[in-house]
């Protein structure tokens, strides 16, 4: 029985999740042609919004390279050369499907992230995605906001007015009327927060 934001997993706390380490995604690799056989160049990357530096690979058929370097705690900075080998399934209409293959457990994974000096999947880790890590109140105003920027045409901070262009009555009556209920019930949260203390 905690507060606001309370619970495991809270944005106020301090574990880090996935939106605040390094991560190599294949998918983004894929739609960027980026794992095209027999290709180098860098791969650069941020720490949430912020640009915090590159990564050389090389992809190959089998396996991709990557080069970088890495320090713990104000260390020397090392080199690290690191190979991931990739895994494919086949797609229902032919073609296939490119994994990564997590350098520590062998897990088919789309995401490798970079929390110490190897890319490895999040569980061998132990990084929650950032949804799994927010509390009761922090998922009502996410699903708050959500729901306001998909129906009225101007949205900020936390305020909406207009009907989306293109979108029915019926359907903005409707979803209008959800995000009010989103809206009634995190205040009410909120008012027994207030009461608490």
């Amino acid at each position: 029985m905690g507060g606001m934001g309370s619970g495991s997993y809270s944005r106020w706390s301090s574990k880090t999740t996935t939106d605040q380490v390094k991560k190599i995604d294949i998918r983004f690799m894929k739609k960027n042609g980026l794992l095209v056989t027999n290709l180098a160049g860098k791969l650069s990357w941020s720490v949430g919004d912020n640009p915090a530096g590159d990564i050389g690979y090389a992809n190959y058929s089998d396996h991709l390279m990557l080069d970088y370097r890495h320090r713990e705690n104000g260390e020397e900075w090392q080199p690290v050369k690191q190979r991931i080998d990739y895994d494919r399934t086949s797609c229902n209409y032919g073609g296939h499907r490119l994994w990564f293959l997590c350098p520590r457990c062998n897990a088919r994974i789309a995401v490798l992230y970079g929390k110490a000096a190897l890319f490895l999947c999040r569980h061998c880790y132990d990084i929650p995605y950032t949804s799994q890590y927010q509390g009761y109140m922090d998922n009502l105003m996410d699903k708050k906001h959500a729901l306001g920027k998909r129906i009225f045409e101007y949205y900020e901070y936390g305020e909406g007015w207009g009907k989306k262009k293109g979108m029915h009555w019926k359907t903005y009556n409707k979803l209008k009327s959800d995000y009010k209920k989103i809206e009634q019930q995190w205040c009410y949260v909120m008012a027994r927060f207030i009461k608490m203390y």
